[in-house]
């Protein structure tokens, strides 16, 4: 750790309101000095000192970050600035260790399904070499090009053992810090899906967006797909986890949190199809009434294809230029009008 844990501490006690220890979970609950708990503000503590992982997140406003960057959020210090001034303190608070009411465990949710085996580790897979489930994935991957896409994660996981996620691709959400804080399993098998959807999420977590952690600087655009997977074939490609079709709320609050720093890019919304999906066409209208950049499909291509991993399956390609999503998306009343030829 960069700065003592009890200087930590301290400042969390300075600038955090009403803050409390709890003993089971090892963590400390306080109002939030930046969201200020909207009008919960003396009433609930939703902002949360994660001892074992130095992080710092709100239950209320989606901040999320480590602790360092918390305080330099709430303090207005800099890095350099906390680091001199940590070397300085060395007394903690009388009451930092009490608590004056009874808590409860807190169930912890875990970073991965139960069990996770990386499908991108060589000594995994090779370990795993006779199991059918495991080379079932790996067939799948190599068939949707998944192993060639230019934004696919870092590593692609799949648990033999776990109750709600087993035998499925799991894809991992990261944040800037490199951790992984959420992700959504795909099926592998057709007959699955007769008991659960394609796509199943983190129980209890809340939504990330993908890939949010490699947006690059040199290109000025945020490609916003609605599943991961279709974002794996672009620069700059990220994803919303599903988002509702009857529902002005695209993000969740950790997302517009995780979008806050890229807000000169320009973001264009990259849904399936228009031409044969009947839900991408009501979510891109849905947009366009919300003044959102949408890609809307041209007519040859979206005739013909479903989705972006289905063009780059058929093509054998691995990525899409990001000029084809910029040529091809607007808003406003050009957006309208196109979207008026393919709703006749």
């Amino acid at each position: 750790m960069i700065v003592p844990q009890d200087y930590i501490l301290q400042k969390f006690y300075q600038y955090a309101g009403y803050p409390k220890f709890k003993k089971f979970s090892n963590t400390y609950i306080a109002g939030c000095p930046i969201c200020r708990e909207g009008k919960s503000w003396l009433r609930k503590r939703r902002c949360v000192y994660i001892v074992e992982d130095n992080v710092v997140c709100c239950h209320n406003c989606g901040w999320y970050s480590n602790a360092i960057k918390w305080i330099q959020e709430v303090s207005g210090l800099t890095f350099n600035e906390i680091v001199q001034e940590s070397k300085t303190y060395d007394i903690l608070p009388l009451d930092i260790l009490k608590s004056d009411e009874p808590v409860k465990p807190v169930k912890q949710v875990e970073r991965l399904p139960l069990d996770s085996i990386n499908l991108f580790d060589e000594n995994q897979v090779l370990y795993y070499k006779d199991n059918t489930v495991v080379q079932d994935a790996l067939n799948l991957i190599k068939k949707r090009k998944i192993d060639i896409a230019i934004n696919k994660p870092e590593t692609i996981w799949l648990s033999l053992k776990d109750k709600v996620h087993k035998n499925r691709l799991v894809i991992p959400f990261y944040d800037d810090n490199s951790e992984i804080i959420f992700y959504q399993s795909r099926a592998i098998y057709n007959n699955d899906l007769k008991f659960y959807p394609k796509y199943l999420s983190k129980v209890n977590g809340e939504k990330a967006l993908y890939n949010i952690n490699r947006i690059s600087s040199d290109l000025e655009y945020i490609f916003i797909f609605e599943g991961p997977i279709d974002s794996f074939f672009v620069k700059n490609g990220t994803a919303v986890a599903g988002i509702q079709e009857n529902s002005n709320n695209m993000f969740s609050k950790l997302q517009e949190t995780q979008l806050s720093p890229f807000k000169f890019y320009k973001k264009i919304w990259v849904l399936d199809s228009q031409w044969v999906d009947s839900a991408s066409k009501n979510k891109t209208m849905k947009l366009i009434e919300n003044n959102e950049h949408v890609f809307i499909w041209p007519e040859s291509m979206g005739k013909t294809y479903k989705d972006i991993n289905e063009y780059c399956d058929a093509k054998n390609i691995g990525s899409v230029d990001p000029e084809f999503f910029i040529e091809n998306s607007c808003d406003g009343l050009k957006a309208k009008l196109k979207m008026s030829v393919i709703c006749r």
